[in-house]
């Protein structure tokens, strides 16, 4: 059986939680490897595009950029399907939470003059607005879950998302912005409440 290593951040709600409630999911073990800011400052350098989180297969190989890792476990655990025209229909919610993380980006830059007019800019028109966009989308949908009447990768990205948007981590942004959206709180609390994610829950950042 191959090993796996994670390797992201200490965040609540962000790229690394989508990977892990993969690997939770199916029951996957793997190494969940938490950097401080200082450790992946010491090591950027050395990882492919500067980022993470990247997932190391069997100790040499190095899979980077979070929805590729996600689509890799996602065949491992039938969280992603091998079918061209059912991978599409999961790819298209996948793909729409780069919108989510994109509105955030201005809350974590270092300070500048005009940092709190973006920050707010964001929390009070673009993320309510895309929130609206998945919303809508989702309410189309005959299933709970984005893409189907299963759970897939697009779910636990969009989620993760979400977490971070309830975390209280975005000055501005109030943590209950996902309850007013009634298909979104409806997927959210489906994961939430997931039979296959209980390890996950366990183990996350407190």
């Amino acid at each position: 059986m191959s090993s796996y290593k994670l390797t992201y951040f200490n965040i609540k709600g962000a790229r690394g939680d989508s990977i892990r409630m993969a690997f939770h999911y199916g029951g996957i073990p793997f190494t969940d490897e938490r950097l401080t800011s200082e450790e992946f400052g010491k090591i950027k350098e050395t990882l492919p595009f500067g980022q993470v989180p990247i997932l190391t297969v069997d100790g040499k190989k190095v899979i980077s950029q979070e929805v590729a890792i996600l689509r890799y476990i996602g065949r491992l655990v039938g969280l992603y399907p091998d079918d061209r025209e059912e991978a599409v229909s999961v790819d298209i919610p996948l793909s729409f939470v780069d919108d989510l993380y994109s509105s955030v980006l201005a809350f974590f830059a270092p300070e500048h003059p005009g940092k709190e007019v973006v920050t707010k800019m964001m929390a009070e028109q673009q993320i309510p607005k895309s929130l609206s966009y998945l919303n809508k989308y989702l309410a189309n949908k005959a299933s709970t879950f984005s893409a189907g009447d299963n759970l897939t990768v697009a779910d636990l990205r969009i989620y993760s998302a979400l977490a971070l948007f309830k975390s209280g981590a975005l000055q501005g942004l109030s943590p209950d912005i996902v309850d007013k959206y009634p298909s979104i709180a409806k997927l959210y609390q489906a994961i939430e409440g997931h039979q296959k994610l209980a390890g996950w829950k366990r183990a996350q950042v407190q």
